[in-house]
């Protein structure tokens, strides 16, 4: 072997080995950038998830604060309302005694109105006293949010017109408990 052909041989080899290395760092790189791209999918599919886990826990401290809140106004009715069910039962009675004073009575009679009276002035009290009142309806126009009509009559008045009431409406607070049982012109 020559001297050239030696040189030649270590050239070529020289070439090969730096053409493998060459096509290997290009390998190495193909495969650095796929794993940075698979990286980067990875980042925003962990900032996405990590967006709707921000988004779920606002809904759902929104949700909570809104059930808090409903919660808070439901105690607060069922305490403004709790006696509401004794004032009904209570309502028939002073019912009665108003009725009992308004029949026509003979003198002898006069102590015991006198006394029906004195339990009426009482028991109007008590419900005053309890945010308890009565509502006027005579004279006033048809409203079904305060009355119940039991029958219509014929009148002067206009159509609509509450004429007599045969129970009184009592509100409770704000609350409509009872209509009152009117009878309205037509």
């Amino acid at each position: 072997m020559t001297k050239k052909t030696t040189i030649t041989e270590k050239t070529t080899k020289k070439v090969k080995k730096q053409t493998k290395t060459k096509s290997k760092k290009q390998s190495e790189l193909k495969d650095l950038k796929e794993q940075i791209n698979t990286l980067d999918s990875q980042v925003k599919e962990i900032s996405a998830n990590l967006t709707k886990s921000k988004d779920k826990n606002v809904r759902l401290l929104a949700e909570f604060d809104n059930y808090k809140r409903r919660t808070q106004n439901e105690k607060h009715g069922l305490f403004k309302y709790s006696g509401e069910k004794i004032i009904k039962d209570i309502l028939p009675v002073l019912d009665d005694l108003h009725r009992t004073v308004e029949v026509e009575s003979s003198e002898n009679e006069n102590s015991l109105i006198k006394g029906i009276k004195l339990i009426i002035n009482k028991l109007d009290k008590v419900l005053e006293d309890n945010a308890i009142s009565p509502f006027n309806s005579i004279n006033e126009k048809f409203d079904p949010e305060f009355h119940e009509a039991l029958m219509n009559e014929d009148s002067d008045k206009d159509d609509g017109i509450v004429l007599k009431e045969f129970e009184k409406g009592y509100k409770y607070h704000d609350k409509i408990i009872r209509h009152a049982k009117v009878v309205v012109s037509k």
